[in-house]
């Protein structure tokens, strides 16, 4: 019988060596990561090791650290809120005492000498809330808003007698975690009214194009804003593609499409500006159109879809905003800027030159210069200009200097667009209806008698007394005028007849409406009657009230006491309102605090599962990997110390 006997398996020693030495090199290392996650508790010594999990524990560990200072925000937070709370809480609780001294000074039981008493008491309870409206918390003012104190430490200031309020309109937020951050201030407007008077201009501006207009400044044919793209270009037949993805400016916009038509027939036309628009001129025997290309809408949000025929096509408007950049030279509405305007704060009266503005911001920046607490800011809708008032117990007066620079910005406090709801501190102009309010007299026996009620505006009244006049027989204009101050404020009425009645405006019956307008006067033989403004702006704040409460008991003024006791009652309600914002975003933290707390031990929990060993498990592996290292260095001594005999058996 034959046959093949076992093959027997030869290594060389060599090859052994290299197995053996991998085996310990892998044992080492895997005692060496026990080894580690013995003495660091973590189940991992680097990234590689754990590349299934590492991504969740860097996140893990990136939201824990995180929210240490997260819970630090809250801590912060909540004291603040805290003590805001309580801050206005001692508020509502002077104005109430100061609204029961109102009360009682009212009627029988008081006189002037009482009054000027409790005057006193009234000036402390200003001074106390003044206290506590610059309280800070770590060095936050608690009613600074968003902006921060003055040198001081103040974000109420006196000035110029009244108080002037220089923080910010909004609050400040801190991030504690969440989607959105966390409010902890209540700034000065929402808890004292501190900037509640501006002057809102109803004047269009009217923005022009200029070559140096920004894109982002239009809101476009569309009101889509300019949306950048590819249009394109026909001249008589030839097309071309022309790109304003990157076009920055009107200038750009009109370069390149002119470029374009240039280059098919460079006396074919080309786009101007127009006003608020881009125009496109086809020259005699030429035809031009602009149009998207596909679905862009590049060249209608421009207003230059449009096709002219050996003739000139203005687009639709772009839309163009107000900005600080705003070239004065670029307002299309007729603006006096050469005779410039009176403010009056108070006691205080500054002439606003602007004669050598260039650009919005030059306007700004010159009343700002004037420091009497006001300034210019452009109106939400980007299309004119309003003045602001931050200073509480003080009456502005906005008028010309000679021309009409007030009127034409739209900021006169007394003008043809005033609306009479906001004469008398917005107590507005009182009328009986189905009588006449008030008369006119005129030198030459003229009479004739107003009705204003249902009137909106002060140019309502004048046309009333217009109508009025013209039915009595004076001719308008000619022997009556009504115009409007050319150096201050006021209405102005012109009488040009002859004759020996006085020239006298007065009420009529129980109407006080001629009164409330500032009207009633006698003007005897002279000529002209000018009104006084009763459109006075006014902070209608805490201040305001409280200070006007202290001049009408000084006074002796009953009426006064009156009104300003109902606007504390008002201004309390709306104190009362804010510290339950307030109370709401206490509570609101308290029980983000609590989550934040929760969430926290949950991270940690699911970090330490992630990336924490097993103490035991960890130890156990480590003996059994160092038995392990000592069995295979012990079976490799031995393979080794074999002869060749062995080897050859």
């Amino acid at each position: 019988m034959s046959g093949f006997g076992p093959i027997n398996s030869r290594t060389t020693t060599v090859l052994q060596m290299q197995t053996l030495q991998q085996n310990l090199q892998r044992t080492q290392l895997e005692l060496f990561r026990a080894q580690q996650q013995v003495s660091t508790g973590k189940k991992y010594g680097a990234p590689s090791e754990g590349s299934s999990s590492v991504s969740a524990i860097l996140q893990l560990q990136q939201t824990v650290n995180a929210r240490v200072q997260w819970d630090l925000n809250l801590e912060q937070t909540g004291g603040i809120l805290d003590t805001t709370d309580n801050a206005l809480g001692s508020v509502t609780t002077t104005l109430t005492n100061s609204i029961s001294i109102a009360s009682s000074q009212i009627g029988i039981g008081s006189d002037a000498d009482t009054r000027k008493d409790q005057a006193i008491v009234i000036d402390e309870h200003l001074q106390s809330i003044l206290n506590i409206a610059n309280q800070q918390y770590n060095g936050i003012s608690l009613f600074g808003g968003n902006n921060g104190a003055v040198k001081g430490g103040n974000v109420f200031e006196e000035f110029l007698g009244g108080i002037r309020y220089v923080g910010g309109d909004q609050n400040l937020e801190a991030s504690v975690g969440t989607i959105n951050g966390q409010t902890f201030t209540s700034n000065g407007i929402e808890s004292f009214g501190a900037l509640s008077s501006r002057v809102e201009s109803k004047t269009d501006l009217q923005v022009r194009l200029t070559s140096a207009t920004n894109l982002n400044d239009l809101d476009g044919a569309l009101n889509q804003g300019i949306r950048k793209g590819t249009v394109v270009v026909n001249v008589n037949g030839s097309e071309v593609q022309v790109d304003l993805s990157n076009a920055d400016t009107v200038n750009d916009v009109a370069q390149r499409i002119n470029q374009a038509i240039a280059d098919i027939n460079p006396v074919a036309g080309s786009v101007s500006l127009s006003g608020p628009s881009f125009a496109l001129t086809a020259t005699a025997g030429n035809t031009i159109s602009i149009q998207n290309l596909g679905a862009g809408k590049t060249a209608s949000d421009l207003g230059l879809d449009l096709t002219a025929a050996s003739t000139t096509v203005a687009g639709t408007s772009t839309k163009p905003r107000l900005t600080e950049t705003t070239l004065v030279s670029a307002l299309g509405a007729s603006v006096d800027l050469t005779s410039g305007l009176q403010i009056t704060q108070g006691g205080t009266t500054k002439t606003i030159d602007f004669s050598s503005a260039n650009t919005i911001q030059d306007l700004i920046n010159t009343v700002a210069e004037a420091d009497l607490g006001v300034r210019l800011e452009i109106n939400q809708a980007g299309n004119g200009v309003n003045l602001v008032s931050e200073v509480s117990g003080l009456r502005l007066t906005v008028g010309e200097n000679g021309g009409t620079t007030a009127r034409d910005l739209g900021i006169s406090t007394l003008s043809e667009q005033t609306e009479l709801a906001s004469f008398r501190e917005g107590l507005g102009v009182e009328t009986k209806v189905g009588e006449n309010d008030f008369q006119v007299q005129l030198h030459d026996g003229t009479t004739f008698e107003v009705d204003v009620t249902g009137a909106v505006t002060i140019q309502d009244v004048i046309d009333r007394m217009n109508a009025a006049a013209t039915a009595a027989g004076a001719t308008v204009p000619g022997d009556f005028n009504i115009g409007f101050a050319t150096t201050g404020t006021g209405v102005v009425f012109t009488d040009n007849t002859a004759g020996g009645s006085n020239f006298a405006i007065t009420n009529l019956g129980t109407s006080q409406a001629a009164t409330h307008l500032g009207f009633v006067a006698d003007g005897g033989a002279g000529s002209t009657i000018t009104s006084e403004d009763n459109a006075k702006v006014v902070v209608d704040s805490l201040f305001t009230n409280l200070m006007d409460l202290s001049k009408s008991l000084r006074d002796n003024d009953e009426s006064g006491i009156i009104f300003a006791g109902d606007k504390l009652e008002k201004r309390n309600d709306q104190v009362i309102l804010a510290r339950a914002a307030v109370g709401v975003e206490a509570q609101r933290v308290a029980l983000e605090q609590e989550r934040s707390k929760e969430l926290g031990t949950a991270e940690k929990s699911m970090l330490s599962q992630l990336q924490d060993a097993d103490f035991t498990e960890s130890i156990t592996k480590y003996q059994l990997l160092q038995t392990q290292l000592q069995a295979a260095l012990q079976v490799g001594a031995s393979n080794f110390q074999q002869s060749l005999l062995n080897f050859l058996r």
